[in-house]
């Protein structure tokens, strides 16, 4: 090598490692500082060394940092503090950034040795942190909504307006919140979705054009034969129902209410009504009383035809019917299949002379006289014969109450009870409710016989059998000097041979006491009757021989002997 080129190669390598030297002085110089000229946000940091850059930033701009941020919508806002809510600082990359620390890059270091310049604050945001945070107040900024209603009132359409749900969209105003954050702002302007009710104005609207205006606009006729029948606005008004069915609100009728509310207006239609075979009284025996077949109204077609005439105008508001056959439950045939009915259990009681008597007992005779009783059914004589009272033909006579005898209206109608009991019995019915007199008269059989006051004591006995029974009554009026009586017959097939009663046993006798009853002018005088055990048994026969026996007692009070004074 010639000494030349030993020259330029040393003053090259001399050079190399003179700039060498200078660019590992710079990282160390560039490194020790953050540039002069630095500044993050407002905040100079220019000549500090990068942690206590860090420190600066912190100190000075983290309240600002960590400062609420606003979230509204209208009169509806929350607070969210950034640093709970994800949204964080990261002081040390910035100051990085901004050219403090340690660097290799010549850029870097260029950067830094010409005293660099302002940066943006670096910020941080836990996206799935941030969400559960907005998520959490999302409440505040729900409003329910209302649905639109229409109903009728009077007959009158009435409605009201619907008004919008409003729900918080998260996803939204999260990413509000994180561009508010990034920007150093503190208010947000929520996002809020607006929902539709279930029921909007609009569908309203269209029920009310083609449903509930047109159903009140007049009266709906419908006609069968030559017969026809209205139904009024109020009556279809009633009626009326709105539904919400896929997306739209549907007026209709409800069949059960407006079929029961027109029931008075069906009556137009003269409609025969089904009736079931019956039986009557026909001299000294029964008689079948035809089944009727009946018409109805089909509760669907009549509807239908309603609905669809109601939603009409002009001639179009009118409709026919249909009508369908109203077969009766119990034929003609079934009836008259039985054959002839036979009494199968009476009983005749008589009494003194009394006109009151004549006039209470006939009354109850005819009101019972002719009675059905069906199987299965339980005979009442308080319904039987009703209030005893003037309007309903019974006049005034006496009564028991209170261990003496008294005047009432309907006195002496026990007899009655007492009459048709014994007729019950000896037919084999089922014994529902009754109950002896307190006291013993002797023209009754002792025990077996029955008391009644309306609206509080009844005689019922159940048709307990698979017939059908009629029950006769009648009198034989009393005149001066000639005892009355009263007898009722059921007639109906026999279920038993006979039903019979044993021979009345009396027992154990006591008396009462002597009574004075001071300034009544109702007291009646009584004579002493004396109190009593009785006992006897019904006996049902079947194959020449009592197959059943139903036991029986009661306990007369003694009657006291009462003097008025």
């Amino acid at each position: 090598m010639n000494k030349g080129k030993k020259i330029a190669l040393g003053v090259v390598g001399g050079a190399v490692v003179l700039l060498g030297g200078g660019y590992v002085a710079s990282y160390f110089v560039a490194g020790n500082q953050v540039p002069a000229k630095a500044e993050v946000d407002g905040v100079a940091i220019g000549g500090l060394a990068p942690d206590q850059a860090v420190e600066k930033l912190r100190t000075e701009l983290g309240p600002k940092v960590d400062a609420p941020i606003t979230v509204a919508a209208g009169d509806r806002s929350v607070s969210i503090t950034p640093s709970q809510a994800g949204l964080i600082a990261d002081y040390e990359k910035t100051v990085a950034e901004a050219g403090g620390g340690f660097s290799w890059n010549p850029a870097d270091i260029l950067h830094s040795l010409t005293g660099g310049g302002s940066v943006d604050l670096v910020r941080l945001v836990d996206q799935p942190k941030l969400t559960a945070a907005v998520e959490a107040d999302a409440k505040t900024f729900d409003v329910e909504g209302v649905p639109a209603t229409v109903k009728f009132d009077a007959g009158k359409v009435v409605r009201t307006e619907a008004a919008n749900a409003e729900n918080l969209n998260v996803a939204k105003t999260t990413e509000a919140v994180t561009a508010a954050f990034d920007d150093g702002k503190g208010h947000v302007e929520a996002v809020v979705d607006s929902v539709e009710p279930a029921v909007t104005d609009k569908m309203v609207d269209e029920v009310v054009t083609s449903f509930a205006d047109p159903l009140v606009s007049g009266p709906v006729t419908l006609t069968h034969n030559d017969t026809s029948m209205q139904i009024t606005p109020a009556a279809l008004a009633e009626a009326a129902t709105f539904d919400e069915q896929d997306g739209k609100l549907v007026g209709k009728l409800d069949a059960d209410k407006l079929f029961a509310s027109t029931a008075e207006a069906q009556k137009a239609l003269k409609l025969n009504t089904a009736k079931d075979a019956s039986f009557a009284l026909d001299g000294a025996g029964v008689k079948v009383v035809p089944a009727v077949v009946g018409e109805e109204i089909d509760k669907k077609s009549f509807v239908a035809a309603v609905e669809k005439a109601a939603t009409a105008s002009g001639a179009e508001r009118t409709a026919k019917i249909e009508v369908a056959t109203k077969q009766p439950e119990y034929t003609t045939e079934k009836a008259t299949a039985l054959g002839a009915f036979t009494n199968i259990g009476d009983f005749t009681t008589n009494y003194p002379h009394a006109a009151y008597r004549n006039t209470n007992l006939g009354r109850a005779a005819e009101l019972v006289n002719g009675t059905v009783l069906m199987p299965g059914e339980t005979f009442s004589l308080n319904k039987a014969l009703g209030e005893r009272n003037s309007a309903n033909g019974f006049v005034d006579g006496y009564v028991i109450n209170g261990g003496r005898l008294v005047k009432e209206s309907g006195g002496g109608i026990s007899q009655a009870a007492t009459t048709l009991y014994n007729a019950g019995f000896f037919a084999g019915y089922k014994d529902i409710e009754h109950k002896p007199h307190s006291l013993y008269f002797d023209r009754y059989p002792a025990g077996r016989e029955s008391t009644i006051y309306y609206g509080s004591l009844d005689m019922r006995f159940q048709n307990d059998t698979e017939y059908p029974a009629v029950i006769r009554g009648y009198i034989s009026p009393s005149s001066s000097g000639k005892k009355g009586s009263l007898t009722f017959e059921i007639w109906s097939k026999p279920t038993w041979e006979k039903v019979t009663s044993t021979e009345i046993a009396k027992s154990d006798y006591y008396t009462g006491t002597t009574r004075t009853v001071k300034g009544d002018p109702k007291c009646e005088p009584q004579a002493p009757i004396r109190g009593f055990t009785a006992s006897w048994s019904r006996q049902f026969w079947q194959g020449g021989k009592v197959a059943k026996t139903e036991k029986y007692s009661w306990k007369y009070n003694a009657g006291d002997r009462i003097v008025c004074e």
